[in-house]
């Protein structure tokens, strides 16, 4: 569709919700899986049990890893991978397409490094401007050849001498950290990783749950190679990134009391609830269990009064995906609210500090730019505007949520992007409509 309309004060949002499977965990139970031979059990990939509905970037690492030999299978909602093991991957009859996923195309430049056969990658308009040199420059330290024009797709990937040796993460990214680590489970030697910066822990914790080739001391994580990978099922939990956008529609909107089940309690990935808790937020957590390493849970929030907050140094990294929803919550606190040091969002599918500033601008937010930040005078109400999501899923769903709070009609030009992650997002939104 070209455009929707979101009307004001039509919404109430209460009672029960379940979002779409958690991407970070989602790309990586994939990959992990490609690396037993045996068959893996993968639950809850789609959006529902009634609704079949795999978002296109998850949709887009199973296309790269049935194009070098992953076989894969749908039987009743859940998804059967037969993998290859470390080495034995297959080379591709053409070119991998990464679609719209920088995780995608991330995460396999480690694995396809330690390949004895030459890949090549590329993506969508969008993809092909992001940045890889962060992955690249690492993976080509461990002797991987990688060839490419101006460090963006498209990228061949050729076969390389992979060393193991120490390496400090500084850089805060999780999947420059997932590139290394599946590179290094290839390599000849073993590879120690520092964080400098803490980033999502997926991969090692996920890594952990099914071989003894890894281990996490502190913030040094230790990788041998040529591990031999069993597990017999990942059951992925909700997207935490997802409920964000429902979790400030609650908050924002009058009389909501929302549970929001089976979410992924990482505390790498729910450090935003933090946040909103240092702003006055009603969320609590419930029924917390663990699987494959990862705890999971119950989240309830109601409509709550919320004051400015800042953000800034380390936690970045911890917010990366959710900062345009916190932008539209800052936009209705009490005070001046800073985010700095975020120029990382420069760099996603789109520049997300220019994005989010210029859409919630046109609904009158107090939002200003600055060279790696944002700064925002919270107001008392925002007015409907005509915005576009400039094809990023975030920018989209975070406008649907104003929508819901500014007053008149907002429209949203080039919605269909919440496909990305999200595919119901706006029928999920509209079972909330009073």
């Amino acid at each position: 569709m070209d455009k929707i309309e979101i009307k004001s004060s039509s919404h109430t949002f209460s009672g029960e919700l379940r979002v779409p499977a958690d991407k970070s965990i989602a790309h990586r139970a994939l990959l992990i899986a490609s690396l037993n031979k045996e068959m893996t059990k993968i639950s809850n990939l789609a959006f529902s049990e009634d609704v079949r509905t795999i978002s296109n970037d998850i949709q887009s690492t199973i296309k790269c890893l049935a194009d070098i030999g992953v076989q894969f299978a749908e039987i009743k909602g859940n998804v059967f991978v037969r993998g290859r093991g470390i080495k034995d991957f297959i080379q591709s009859e053409g070119i991998l397409d990464c679609g719209n996923s920088g995780t995608t195309t991330r995460l396999i430049m480690g694995l396809l490094s330690g390949q004895r056969f030459e890949s090549k990658l590329n993506g969508d308009n969008s993809l092909k401007n992001r940045p890889m040199a962060r992955v690249i420059e690492p993976l080509s330290e461990m002797g991987a050849n990688i060839s490419s024009e101006n460090n963006q797709l498209p990228i061949t990937i050729s076969p390389g001498n992979l060393k193991g040796g120490n390496f400090n993460l500084s850089l805060g990214s999780a999947q420059v950290k997932s590139a290394i680590i599946f590179a290094a489970l290839c390599a000849d030697g073993e590879t120690k990783l520092k964080e400098i910066k803490k980033s999502r822990d997926h991969t090692e914790i996920m890594l952990m749950s099914c071989t003894d080739n890894i281990k996490i001391v502190e913030n040094e994580i230790t990788i041998k190679p040529d591990p031999v990978v069993k597990v017999e099922s990942f059951n992925i939990p909700g997207d935490p990134s997802s409920a964000a956008f429902f979790i400030v529609a609650a908050l924002l909107n009058k009389d909501s009391n929302l549970t929001i089940k089976n979410l992924c309690l990482n505390k790498t990935r729910i450090y935003f609830i933090e946040i909103l808790r240092k702003m006055g937020a009603k969320i609590e957590i419930s029924n917390i269990v663990e699987s494959s390493g990862e705890p999971t849970g119950d989240i309830n929030v109601k409509t709550s009064d919320l004051k400015s907050v800042q953000i800034e140094g380390d936690s970045i990294p911890l917010l990366i995906d959710e900062i345009p929803i916190l932008c539209l919550a800052c936009s209705l606190a009490e005070g001046e609210s800073k985010i700095l040091d975020a120029g990382e969002l420069r760099f996603k599918e789109s520049d997300r500090i220019k994005t989010t500033v210029s859409e919630l601008s046109k609904l009158g937010s107090g939002i200003t730019e600055i060279e790696n930040g944002i700064i925002i005078n919270g107001k008392s109400s925002l007015n409907g505007g005509d915005c576009d999501s400039h094809q990023d899923h975030r920018i989209a769903m975070m406008l649907a949520v104003a929508g819901t709070i500014a007053n008149g009609e907002t429209i949203i030009n080039n919605p269909d992007c919440v496909s990305i992650s999200f595919p119901n997002f706006f029928k999920a939104l509209d079972n909330f409509r009073k």
